[in-house]
């Protein structure tokens, strides 16, 4: 599915002007709106996708998530999966990759600038590598039942699980 979005179409980095015009029709000048392309670019999801932004490596993404879950409708919820999209260095939105827990026990999660996700027998950390174009990167990776695997869990329980949004205008 998200092979086919186009994602260069929404990928303009403008500011645009915002003209208030007093009663008398002269336009009053007022700071101009920064362009997120973001937003943009969230709009081509279906209405079941949920959003969140997160500073992964230092870098600012934006996680889509369909699979969230919560016990009240109108809080922010927390996600099993996520796909994740950076801005290159040329502001073009780049898909990076997709993340998956194995339940709503292991939220997608973040810990010093990275993402987690678990499973009753694995942990994953991701990171982002910074170059012109970035790459999702996962940096460990344990599974099985050994010692090691429960050192990690211990540190997947520090993180902070993301909250999902329904838009990003919120």
């Amino acid at each position: 599915m998200l092979a086919m979005l186009t994602m260069t179409s929404c990928n303009n980095n403008n500011t645009h002007p915002v003209n208030n015009s007093s009663q008398d029709g002269t336009e009053i000048a007022s700071e101009p709106e920064t362009f997120n392309p973001f937003e943009s670019f969230a709009e081509h999801f279906s209405e079941t996708a949920s959003f969140a932004y997160a500073e992964v490596s230092g870098r600012k993404v934006l996680l889509v998530s369909q699979e969230t879950f919560g016990n009240n409708v109108n809080e922010d919820k927390e996600g099993i999966e996520a796909s994740i999209f950076a801005l290159d260095t040329k502001d073009k939105i780049v898909a990076l990759g997709s993340i998956r827990s194995q339940g709503t026990l292991y939220p997608v999660s973040l810990l010093d600038g990275k993402l987690m996700v678990a499973g009753h027998k694995f942990v994953r950390v991701y990171s982002i590598r910074s170059e012109e174009v970035p790459e999702l990167v996962l940096d460990s990776f344990q599974e099985g039942e050994c010692e090691e695997l429960s050192e990690m869990f211990k540190t997947f329980e520090k993180g902070t699980p993301i909250k999902f949004k329904k838009s990003l205008k919120e």
